[in-house]
């Protein structure tokens, strides 16, 4: 191993510690008390809910997004695997499972009934309240699609983009995940059951993307609906739930053929949505594409990391951030990555997630593609030892770093970013376990 190897190997080892003790203070943070005054509003997390950032700052990450809740605590399995503190995770898991079937119980129509809350706005907060006749509708089958809930277990009601149909699928992927580690309960199935049921009746259909920001079908979800089907029809057919495991293997066969509509010959891409909308253009390129094949975790065959369409889009989209980003000026490797071109939220820069799922990307492709491994692993231990460059020596990892100077900005401690890089460090062990087989 050489010197270089040799640092980053102690660096990543420091940065996982150093998330795994991060990543805590965010799940079951019963001790925090978030008031929003202009709201009059008052919020103390309940067991078992994730917070998206911790920290108290201007961007108000405080809630329960079903989308990162699900990538985090994926995350956490990975390190249960590698014997950190297993136990503890243990328990933090069931307890995610039990907040997240309470959300389920969420009745919009009582808080309309119970009112008050407009009356405790004050009036130049009215009209980020969404109307009476949205949130009446927020019960039984519409909670999991309404994206993101209070900490403390009750609906948000707030305007936001909604629906967004990714995060339960994600969370399925996940405990079914979980379930494979010998780490499952009836709650877990109670869970995955109807998250596998919601996948189902709105596989495929438009809603708003993982940034929250345009409506079409977007690849993300779409992937990420197709791996939860394809995993859930093996867990239904495996629990002799025949019926269960028929109908969602359909919807899987549906998606598959949908999912063959995102390549986009003309270009030589896979396009990041369907129909396109104002903005198909511009994100085509969207990075979520990637974020999608990763978190989906295909093992191999089409829209898995080895499909020759998904490694033709990212080297379109790596010469992308490439050609923007000043920090990646006149480098052939080592790229740092973002959003889409023509990102402006806050910074518009790169982002901890889209990076380390940048690195994981090429672990992975080490992994299934054996006759290129030492290239791949090269590629993504070039990603993290760039990136180490735009981390505080804290290590404390914020969710944008600028483009132009590479300081970190926009919400603190995001508590994604930490889970993306414990996920990427543990696809560059297990490409490494590999080549040292």
């Amino acid at each position: 191993m050489t010197a270089s190897e040799t640092s980053l190997e102690r660096w990543g080892d420091a940065l996982l510690r150093h998330a795994a003790a991060k990543i805590p203070h965010a799940i079951s943070a019963t001790s925090l008390v978030k008031e929003r005054p202009g709201f009059g509003q008052t919020v103390q997390p309940a067991p078992g809910s994730v917070l998206a950032s911790a920290a108290s700052t201007e961007l108000d990450y405080f809630f329960h997004w079903l989308r990162d809740s699900a990538l985090i605590i994926d995350a956490t399995r990975l390190l249960i695997r590698r014997g950190i503190d297993a136990d503890a995770w243990a328990r933090r898991y069931h307890d995610f499972v039990h907040f997240s079937l309470g959300l389920n119980a969420i009745e919009g129509r009582a808080l309309v009934a119970a009112g008050g809350f407009r009356e405790r706005a004050q009036a130049d907060h009215l009209k980020y309240i969404r109307p009476d006749d949205e949130l009446s509708a927020v019960h039984g089958d519409r909670v999991p699609g309404d994206v993101r809930f209070n900490a403390d277990g009750t609906i948000d009601y707030f305007d936001w983009h909604r629906p967004q149909n990714d995060g339960p699928a994600l969370r399925a992927l996940t405990c079914l995940r979980f379930t494979d580690d010998g780490i499952g309960s009836a709650a877990a199935d109670a869970l995955i059951r109807g998250d596998l049921a919601y996948t189902a009746r709105n596989a495929g259909a438009p809603c708003y993307d993982i940034w929250e920001e345009d409506w079409a079908q977007h690849y993300n979800t779409v992937i990420a609906q197709y791996a939860a089907l394809r995993h859930g029809a093996r867990w239904a057919e495996a629990r002799g739930d025949a019926a269960f495991a028929a109908e969602l293997g359909a919807r899987r066969d549906e998606l598959a053929d949908l999912l063959e509509r995102y390549w986009d010959e003309s270009r030589g891409l896979l396009r990041s949505r369907l129909p396109g909308g104002e903005n198909a253009d511009e994100k085509a390129l969207d990075f979520s594409l990637i974020l999608g094949v990763v978190h989906a975790g295909l093992e191999s065959g089409a829209h898995s990391v080895a499909d020759p369409r998904v490694r033709t889009t990212f080297l379109w989209q790596q010469a992308m951030f490439r050609d923007t980003y000043a920090i990646n000026a006149g480098r052939s490797s080592g790229i740092m990555f973002g959003r889409y071109n023509g990102d402006t939220y806050i910074s518009g820069g790169a982002w901890y997630i889209s990076t380390f799922a940048a690195a994981e990307y090429h672990y992975r492709l080490a992994v299934a593609v054996p006759t290129e491994r030492e290239e791949y692993i090269a590629g993504g231990d070039a990603i993290l030892s760039r990136v180490r460059e735009f981390i505080p020596a804290s290590g404390d990892l914020s969710e944008q770093f600028d483009q132009t100077t590479g300081e970190p900005t926009s919400a603190e401690d995001l508590t994604w970013s930490y889970a993306g890089f414990i996920s990427a460090w543990a696809a560059r062990e297990a490409a490494l376990s590999q080549a040292g087989a």
